[in-house]
């Protein structure tokens, strides 16, 4: 059995050969996976414009805790990070559609909410909707292209116009937060964060809503349908 895996920790300009990671690879899939154990690894570079967690994906597999914060560490690097940014502004793209959809405008409730809540504060460089119709993502802020993007399955006359508006609200949250530091699903979510989204009216009902909308979907996600 061959397993061909691409790193973007490094390269080999920077110091490591693929004969290193294959050997590291090699250790990490037959001390924590089974199957790998006879299996022939091999392993190169690739230049991903970010990072992945390449094994991970592959196997469909959840890394050990003590692997994970050692992981964390590793990208929460002030010098990898801005790397990082330098790469996906140079190499990365946003795909995104008109904010204006069949039957709700993102950027008319944008402009309502940045009054309403925010004072005008807020500015987004793109916005619109997704390219695909994501049940596991409804929204997305990408700090380094200051882009919001919202999935295409709320753009349906069966969603109200303000769960929409709640989804987008989430959204704008992370432009007002961005930079917060903090480890994990914590950094992108502090303290402050959850008060602010737990303060948007109707909020319960919303999230009722978008559970109901997605169980009659099929949709249904054991990690709370991946709303926010």
């Amino acid at each position: 059995m061959e397993f061909n895996t691409q790193s973007a920790i490094g390269n080999p300009q920077s110091g490591w050969t693929s004969d290193e990671l294959g050997r590291i690879c090699r250790q990490v899939l037959r001390n924590f996976f089974g199957s790998f154990r006879e299996a022939e690894v091999v392993a190169s570079f690739y230049p991903y414009v970010g990072l992945t967690h390449t094994a991970c994906k592959v196997l469909r597999r959840r890394a050990p805790r003590d692997m994970e914060e050692i992981y964390e560490q590793f990208r929460r690097d002030p010098e990898l990070e801005a790397g990082l940014r330098r790469r996906r502004l140079q190499r990365g793209r946003k795909l995104i559609n008109s904010s204006k959809g069949r039957h709700h405008a993102l950027r008319e409730i944008f402009e309502e909410l940045n009054g309403k809540h925010f004072n005008h504060q807020l500015h987004i460089k793109q916005l619109g909707w997704g390219p695909r119709r994501s049940w596991s993502r409804l929204g997305h802020f990408d700090e380094v292209h200051n882009s919001i993007t919202i999935s295409p399955v709320l753009d349906s006359p069966r969603v109200p116009r303000g769960v929409v508006s709640y989804i987008l609200y989430h959204e704008m949250l992370h432009i007002l937060f961005s930079g917060t530091d903090g480890h994990g699903r914590g950094r992108h979510h502090p303290p402050e964060f959850r008060r602010a989204e737990e303060a948007y009216p109707d909020r319960a009902s919303i999230k009722r809503f978008l559970n109901e909308f997605c169980r009659s979907r099929g949709k249904v996600r054991s990690s709370g349908l991946g709303l926010p």
